[in-house]
């Protein structure tokens, strides 16, 4: 994802415009790369299957879909920005 740069200069205009945002898959990557965090490529990626995550406010697990190759690294997240909502339990 860090190679899309228009992408991620067009989402640092959007974030100073107030517009809201929703990213899902690569544009939630790219809007973490915007502010700073960074991502990493997952060792087999998450290819279709049924994955659980964990909701970290009610410490409840739902069952995604996921299919995405990188992740972002939630250690790199500015906590001042964003918190970390949810978990991917198999990672």
């Amino acid at each position: 994802p860090e190679v899309c740069e228009f992408q991620i200069e067009v989402i640092k205009k959007l974030y100073k415009s107030n517009i809201p945002i929703l990213g899902i898959c690569l544009g939630h990557q790219l809007m973490a790369l915007s502010v700073g965090a960074k991502t990493a490529k997952l060792k087999y990626g998450h290819r279709g299957a049924n994955h659980p995550v964990k909701d970290l406010s009610n410490n409840k697990v739902y069952i995604t879909s996921q299919n995405h190759g990188y992740y972002v690294i939630d250690s790199s997240i500015n906590p001042e920005i964003a918190e970390v909502s949810h978990i991917n339990l198999n990672c």
